[in-house]
Order: C-alpha cells, then sequence, then structure tokens
C-alpha cells in the first residue's frame, strides 16, 4: 500500500501543481525554466509516480469489498467507456468539433472514466485509485476552465474528430474483447 499511496501523492501532486500553478509570466516556473526543462523534469516525474502507482496497486491485497454499486452500472460502465475513450483520444488529435465543444476533453474523459469505476464499487484500493482520478479531474477542469473556456470560434477540422473516434472505438472493443482482463484481470462485464 505504501508504494501505492507514493504514486498516488506524486503523480497527483505534480499534476495538481500544475493545474494550480501561477500563469503569469514573471512567476510562471514553466517560463522561468523553459518549456523543454520543465516538460521533461515533470514527465519523468509523472512517469515515475504513475510507476509507482501501478506497481503499489498490483501489489496492495485486494482487501475487503467495501460497497457494491446497483448491478446496472456494471453495463452502463461499458457503454460510459465509449465516449470517455474518444474524448481522450481527441486530446490528442487536431482541432476538431470534440474539442470546439468540450476544450478539455482529456479531463472529461478521465472524469467520466474514473466516476464510472468509482460508481461499480470495490475495496478500499479501488475507491483510492478512482476517487483520487475523480477528484483530481474534477479539479482540473475546474481551473482548465477558469484559465481557458476554450475558442470556439477557432477553425475546425473534421480529421481529429474521425481519429478520436475510430480510435476511441477501437480501444473500447478491445478492452471489451479480452484487453480489460488480460490488462487488469478484470473482466469488463
Amino acid at each position: 500500500m505504501f508504494l501505492f499511496l507514493l504514486g498516488c501523492a506524486v503523480f497527483f501532486g505534480l499534476h495538481l501543481f500544475s493545474a494550480l500553478r501561477s500563469r503569469t509570466p514573471d512567476k510562471d516556473i514553466r517560463a522561468q525554466w523553459g518549456e523543454a526543462r520543465y516538460m521533461g523534469l515533470y514527465s519523468l516525474a509523472s512517469l515515475l509516480g504513475f510507476g509507482l502507482m501501478i506497481w503499489g496497486y498490483a501489489q496492495t491485497p485486494t482487501g475487503t469489498l467495501v460497497y457494491s454499486g446497483p448491478h446496472f452500472i456494471h453495463h452502463f460502465a461499458w457503454v460510459a467507456m465509449i465516449p470517455a475513450l474518444i474524448l481522450v483520444m481527441a486530446a490528442y488529435m487536431p482541432r476538431g468539433h470534440i474539442k470546439c465543444a468540450l476544450p478539455h476533453p482529456m479531463m472529461t474523459g478521465v472524469l467520466i472514466w474514473a466516476l464510472t469505476h468509482l460508481g461499480i464499487g470495490g475495496g478500499v484500493k479501488q475507491i483510492m485509485l478512482f476517487g483520487s482520478f475523480t477528484a483530481y479531474s474534477a479539479v482540473s477542469l475546474i481551473q482548465a476552465y477558469k484559465r481557458d473556456p476554450g475558442n470556439r470560434e477557432a477553425p475546425v477540422k473534421i480529421n481529429g474528430d474521425i481519429m478520436a473516434v475510430l480510435i476511441g472505438l477501437l480501444l473500447a472493443g478491445g478492452l471489451i474483447h479480452g484487453g480489460h482482463q488480460l490488462a487488469f484481470g478484470v473482466p469488463p462485464i
């Protein structure tokens, strides 16, 4: 459990710092350090935290079931993962209608993923994992919209939307057809 908690502290601590840090040029650490240096160190530390989180999660016993959500949520979850995956993919694609409608699609997708998994239920480690992602993505989304509500008038290209939908559907199909069981040891339904 210690490695899991340490990984959560490092990963979410860095991401919360990034979400809450000053963006004014004279106080922005990213501007002071330079883009490459800041992003390099940030990425390495984030990967370390994420790796510790995964390793610690795998090492932590499942423990007692704290709660189990209503049965229908199990069926709802795999349907909700389709838009969640599409939104996460849209964050990495050229600006399309999805990014125009939701300027921060990754955090919206992560929030859907985390809330849905939290609704399914689980033991302490599952509640901590999905609860952490829920809390972080909600705070991050609020901060992101305060900083940048998005430019709805910027030009859009349908290519980004098409790629996000296709890759999101492929990922969802892969997870439903054995990928979730293989990667996480839990059947999706």
